[in-house]
């Protein structure tokens, strides 16, 4: 079988600052010392006064572009991973492609997915590439939750931060090799993340925004991500103990360490990088990889695994092969 690599990840955030206390939360000191301890969440990139997902989307690329030594002439796919477009129509794809000039027979294409979005869109190319439809492409993944959230809604708005990533994924042997992904669905959980009033489906007399059942996908999460690791992990024939590092979809630092507990994980195995950034939703893992790109050496074993709305999941088994 064809050997998929993510060559190059590039990043872009909101050009503002959140943070998780009195001043901003409108919460008693101790009220927002409870929340930190909890979440993890300090403060969190977000998006300012005409600034959008497509802004997001089209910086990161930019970068990629630049760090990777590429054109978008090069590339055969253009996918946008986003459930906060600018407009329900045309998708951000379209305006990525537009303002980078890629070329007109590039493949491109928005999905809707959250935070598994990360897995399912490398999935989704890694197939196309071994298929024969193209040589390599890009996979955005780029949301401004933020827009969404209601400001009076503690149990959201303290989480979530604004970001893009741009992967260049292709089969040229550097940065982390795809060796297995899997994605999974279970639409039964739709209702436990909505968007209220966020698309054509009348809502009222609901407040628009985002509602979020943060229980059940607590519950959710410890039941699907150690089964699904468990499995792509018996399928080579390894153990937890094989694996570098686990790239959890950063939701929150409470869900992580529930994580890391149950499936008997050490800290330095379930690294964490959302002090700073929060939950970036599909971004939140590819951010991770980049963060922590520095701390591996080739041979290395990840195990990168999303989850969230939908509800969805998917889990990819990595190795780092460097880049020269």
């Amino acid at each position: 079988m064809t050997d998929i690599y993510l060559n190059f990840i590039a990043s872009a955030l909101g050009s503002g600052i959140e943070r998780n206390d009195q001043k901003t939360l409108g919460q008693d000191a101790a009220d927002c010392e409870r929340i930190v301890k909890k979440t993890g969440v300090l403060s969190r990139p977000i998006v300012v006064e005409g600034e959008y997902t497509s802004d997001l989307a089209i910086r990161a690329t930019q970068q990629l572009l630049q760090k990777g030594d590429n054109t978008s002439a090069e590339f055969g796919a253009l996918v946008v991973c986003t459930q906060t477009p600018d407009h329900l129509i045309p998708g951000v794809s379209s305006q990525v492609h537009g303002k980078l000039s890629f070329p007109k027979n590039c493949y491109t294409v928005d999905i809707n997915q959250g935070c598994s979005g990360f897995v399912y869109g490398a999935h989704l190319m890694g197939a196309m590439i071994r298929g024969g439809a193209l040589e390599q492409g890009i996979l955005v993944n780029a949301d401004c939750y933020t827009r969404l959230i209601r400001p009076n809604d503690l149990t959201t708005r303290v989480l979530f931060g604004d970001a893009a990533t741009a992967t260049s994924i292709s089969k040229k042997r550097s940065g982390f090799r795809l060796i297995d992904s899997r994605c999974y669905s279970d639409g039964t959980g739709y209702d436990d993340f909505v968007a209220r009033g966020s698309a054509i489906h009348p809502d009222e007399p609901i407040a628009s925004g985002i509602y979020m059942n943060g229980p059940g996908i607590l519950t959710f999460a410890l039941r699907v991500v150690p089964e699904s690791v468990n499995d792509v992990l018996a399928q080579h024939g390894l153990k937890t103990a094989d694996i570098r590092m686990f790239a959890f979809h950063q939701a929150n630092s409470f869900i992580l360490g529930k994580l890391a507990y149950k499936m008997g994980l050490s800290s330095e195995q379930v690294p964490q990088n959302c002090a700073e950034l929060g939950n970036t939703v599909s971004a939140s893992i590819p951010l991770l990889l980049m963060d922590q790109q520095q701390h591996l050496k080739r041979g290395d074993l990840i195990v990168a695994a999303g989850f969230g709305v939908g509800l969805s999941w998917g889990t990819a088994l990595l190795e780092y092969v460097g880049n020269d």
